[in-house]
């Protein structure tokens, strides 16, 4: 998956995919009040894991806290059971991450991530940079009637799968289109590319349960989906 650079202070580790070195990286890039008393926070979006937009080190980028969903998150809503740090949720995600990059495929770029452990536990942080003007695909096939965006998603989203990448929450919100109309997928949160048939057709379900919720968009599903499966089929 490549290398990760790693600082420790007690508790607390830093990391990052090299070459980017997090030595000079301070705490407070992930401490939200003291990035608004700066000025450097942009916004943030809402969600199952709430997102915040900042500017530090000459770059936009986007600081997500990990959270636990599903039943897990009744007993601890954002604390994990400490495996060690290779196995930490941001080393994994910022090495997938990396490794996509080096594929050439269109992810964030990996820029940092914190773990703080306490004796068999860690809460984590992740930090990666913002893709300029990108809307997500829910808002674009609300504004746009063409289905050349959705032949394009379905090309996008094969050509992962042969690479044998699996997003484990593959949705409308985490697939962003930009200005030059090119497909994202953001959230590398527990993916891996060790993808097999079975994952690839859950992803694609759990893509059209996503659109399934979203009341406003049947009429674009209805046109666009089955341009996706066929792009999807044809191959990148």
């Amino acid at each position: 998956m490549g290398h990760i650079s790693v600082r420790q202070k007690d508790d607390e580790y830093f990391i990052s995919p090299d070459p980017a070195s997090p030595a000079s990286h301070s705490p407070q890039l992930f401490d939200v009040d003291a990035l608004r008393a700066q000025g450097l926070l942009d916004g943030q979006a809402t969600g199952r894991a709430q997102a915040y937009f900042l500017r530090a080190h000459g770059k936009h980028l986007v600081l997500r806290h990990y959270r636990r969903g599903g039943l897990p998150r009744h007993l601890s809503d954002d604390r994990f059971i400490w495996t060690g740090l290779s196995r930490s949720r941001p080393w994994r995600e910022l090495a997938v991450m990396a490794r996509l990059r080096a594929l050439n495929f269109f992810v964030p770029v990996p820029f940092l991530g914190r773990v703080q452990r306490q004796t068999m536990t860690y809460t984590a942080d992740i930090l990666t940079e913002r893709i300029p003007g990108a809307r997500s695909m829910a808002d674009r096939v609300a504004d746009d009637a063409s289905t050349a965006i959705w032949a394009k998603i379905g090309r996008v989203v094969r050509g992962f799968h042969d690479a044998s990448a699996h997003h484990p929450d593959l949705n409308i919100r985490n697939i962003l289109i930009d200005e030059s109309h090119e497909v994202w997928l953001i959230d590398w949160d527990r993916g891996h590319l060790r993808a097999n048939a079975l994952l690839k057709t859950r992803s694609l379900a759990r893509l059209k349960r996503s659109l399934d919720q979203e009341p406003g968009l049947t009429e674009a599903f209805e046109r666009g989906w089955p341009r996706l499966l066929e792009a999807y089929e044809s191959g990148p």
